[in-house]
């Protein structure tokens, strides 16, 4: 199995769904992919789903793919473009989690005396922005 090129490994994949094709395209594979998806990712659990992920573009594309010539290139650019979607959606959790944690810390804590006289959403608002650093005063009523 190992004589044959990519692209008749893709053939066999894509024809007849064969295992040890896409098994033997893996293992030639898997080790590039998982280290351009760690040097993106910068984390070992999120490269291993990256790599999958890849692995798993690669099943459903694999029709369409027995024309490329150079199959690592497609894998490498894939690599890259779902790694970066990776980091951008974990940035952004984690932007949520403090966002959430910041506005727990402000529903818990007990009313600003100075506040007493506006609405709580209002007030809930204010000290948001507040907290964010984008009003430095509160408005009198």
């Amino acid at each position: 199995m190992s004589r044959q090129t990519d692209q008749q490994l893709l053939q066999d994949y894509s024809e007849r769904r064969s295992e040890p094709a896409f098994t033997e395209l893996v293992h030639r594979y898997v080790d590039l992919v998982y280290s351009a998806a760690l040097r993106i990712a910068q984390d070992a659990h999120l490269a291993e789903d990256v790599t999958q992920s890849v692995f798993l573009a690669l099943a459903n594309s694999a029709p369409q793919l027995t024309k490329f010539r150079v199959l690592s290139g497609w894998l490498h650019q894939t690599t890259q473009n779902l790694a970066a979607n990776v980091v951008r959606s974990e940035v952004r959790r984690r932007i949520r989690e403090q966002e959430a944690s910041v506005m727990n810390e402000l529903l818990s804590a007990p009313p600003d005396a100075s506040c007493a006289h506006l609405s709580s959403l209002f007030r809930l608002l204010s000290l948001a922005s507040w907290q964010q650093g984008c009003c430095t005063a509160m408005p009198k009523d």
